[in-house]
C-alpha cells in the first residue's frame, strides 16, 4: 500500500469533475430527446429525422452516460480516503463461453428480423447495445483476465476517458482534416472554374435521387473512379490510424506513472480500446434497416482491433514509463497504426469493389471481384489472427507477470 495519502491526487479530482459533467450531460441530453419526441413526434417528420435512429441516439447517450456514474462513484471514494484492492479480471467459466457468443447470436437474429416491427421503440435499444457491448465483454475476458488492472477507480477511469474524451478528440481531429481537404477542393475548383458544372450537375443528382440504390448508380463513375480508391485509403489508412491511436491512449497516458508492469499497460490500453470502440460502435449503427444485423456484426467485430492496437500502445507507453524504452513504445505505436491501417484498409477495398460489382450487374466487374473477395479474406485473416494474439499475450503476461495480492495507489 501505498504509504502516503493520495486521496486529494488531481487525476481523481479531475476524473469526478469530467465523469459527473459528462453523465450529467448525456442522461440529461437523452432525456431532452425523449421528452422532446413524446410531446411533438411531428417534428421530427419537418427535420426528416427517423423515430428509431432518434430512440436509439437518445438511448446511446444514456447508456455512456450511465456507464459514467461508476467513474464519477470510484473518483469521489478516492477522495475521501478510501483504498482500493488490486483489480483483475476472472477467466471465462466454461458456461460463459457458450452463453455469451449464443446470446449476441439471438440478439443479432432478433435485430434481423424485428428491427421495424410494432413496439421496436421499446426493446430496440436493448439489441443495439447488446449487439455491441456483449463481444467487446467477451474478448476483454479473454485478453485480460487474471492481469492486474491496478484498482477498480483506474481501471473504470480508463475505460471512461477511452469511452468519452478519445472518440471526441478522435471525431475533432478527423473533422478538421475533412476541412481542409474540402478547402483544398474549394481553391482548386476557384483556380479551374470549368470543373464547377460537372460539381453542380452531381450535387443536383444527389439531391433528386430518392434512394440510396439510386445515387449509387448516378454517382457510379464517381465512385469507381481510382482516386476516389486513393482518396479512400490515403484518409481511412493512413490519417485515421495516426489520429485514433494518439487518442484512444489518453487514459492510459494519464496513469502512466502509476503502471507497474507492461502487462498492466497493455491490459490499460486494451480496456481504453474497448471504451472507444464501445462508443464508435454503437454511434456509428444508428440506422435500423435491412442491413442492420451485418452493420452491427462488423462493428462488433472491430472491437477486437481497437482493443487489441490500444492494447499494444498502451504496452508501449509501460515500456516507455517503466525502463525509459523510448523506441519500444515508438515500435508498438507504429504496429498498432499498422494494424488500424491494414483493417481499414481490407474494408475499403471490399466496399470499393463490391460497389464495382453492383454497378457492372448483369456484367461482371473482374477487378472489382478480385478487390471484393480480396478485402473480405484480408478482413477474415486479421480477425482470426486478433483472436489468437489475445490468447497468446494472454498467457504470456501471466506467465510474467503474477497478480499481486496486496492493495495498490490510484
Amino acid at each position: 500500500m501505498d504509504p502516503k495519502p493520495r486521496g486529494a491526487d488531481w487525476r481523481s479530482i479531475l476524473l469526478v469533475i469530467f465523469a459527473l459533467t459528462g453523465a450529467v450531460f448525456a442522461i440529461s441530453s437523452a432525456i431532452g430527446i425523449f421528452v422532446f419526441m413524446a410531446v411533438n413526434r411531428s417534428a421530427l417528420t419537418q427535420f426528416n429525422a427517423p423515430t428509431l435512429t432518434t430512440t436509439l441516439t437518445a438511448s446511446t447517450l444514456l447508456a455512456i452516460g450511465l456507464l459514467l456514474l461508476p467513474v464519477a462513484w470510484l473518483s469521489l471514494q478516492r477522495l475521501r480516503g478510501s483504498d482500493f484492492d488490486s483489480f483483475s479480471l476472472p477467466p471465462l467459466r466454461r458456461w460463459e463461453w457458450i452463453a455469451i457468443p449464443g446470446l449476441w447470436l439471438i440478439v443479432l437474429t432478433l435485430a434481423t428480423l424485428y428491427h421495424d416491427a410494432p413496439g421496436a421503440l421499446w426493446y430496440l435499444p436493448f439489441l443495439h447495445f447488446l449487439s455491441i457491448a456483449l463481444p467487446l465483454y467477451f474478448v476483454i475476458r479473454i485478453a485480460l483476465n487474471r492481469i492486474t488492472l491496478g484498482t477498480s477507480q483506474r481501471a473504470w477511469g480508463v475505460f471512461g476517458v477511452g469511452m468519452t474524451l478519445g472518440p471526441l478528440l478522435a471525431v475533432i481531429a478527423e473533422v478538421a482534416m475533412l476541412f481542409l481537404a474540402v478547402l483544398v477542393v474549394a481553391v482548386y475548383i476557384g483556380l479551374n472554374p470549368e470543373k464547377m458544372a460537372g460539381i453542380e450537375r452531381l450535387v443536383n443528382q444527389i439531391e433528386r435521387a430518392p434512394d440510396i440504390d439510386t445515387l449509387i448508380y448516378q454517382v457510379g463513375p464517381l465512385l469507381k473512379n481510382p482516386l476516389t480508391l486513393f482518396a479512400g485509403l490515403a484518409f481511412l489508412s493512413f490519417l485515421v490510424p495516426i489520429i485514433e491511436e494518439t487518442t484512444k491512449s489518453l487514459g492510459v497516458w494519464l496513469v502512466a506513472n502509476r503502471i507497474q508492469s507492461p502487462a498492466q499497460g497493455f491490459a490499460l490500453g486494451a480496456l481504453s480500446g474497448a471504451g472507444f470502440a464501445l462508443a464508435e460502435s454503437l454511434s456509428a449503427s444508428l440506422t435500423a434497416d435491412e442491413s442492420w444485423a451485418l452493420t452491427l456484426s462488423m462493428r462488433a467485430i472491430s472491437g477486437s482491433m481497437h482493443m487489441l492496437a490500444s492494447g499494444l500502445v498502451g504496452w508501449g507507453i509501460a515500456w516507455a514509463s517503466l525502463e525509459k524504452r523510448y523506441f519500444r513504445f515508438i515500435g508498438m505505436m507504429l504496429l498498432a497504426i499498422l494494424l488500424h491501417a491494414v483493417w481499414n484498409a481490407g474494408a475499403v477495398f471490399s466496399v470499393w469493389g463490391g460497389l464495382r460489382v453492383m454497378l457492372a450487374m448483369p456484367g461482371v466487374d473482374v477487378l472489382g471481384a478480385i478487390l471484393a473477395a480480396g478485402g473480405m479474406g484480408l478482413l477474415f485473416f486479421l480477425m482470426a489472427g486478433m483472436f489468437a494474439a489475445f490468447f497468446i499475450l494472454n498467457r504470456r503476461f501471466r506467465t510474467n507477470s503474477p497478480v499481486p495480492s496486496s492493495p495498490t495507489d490510484q
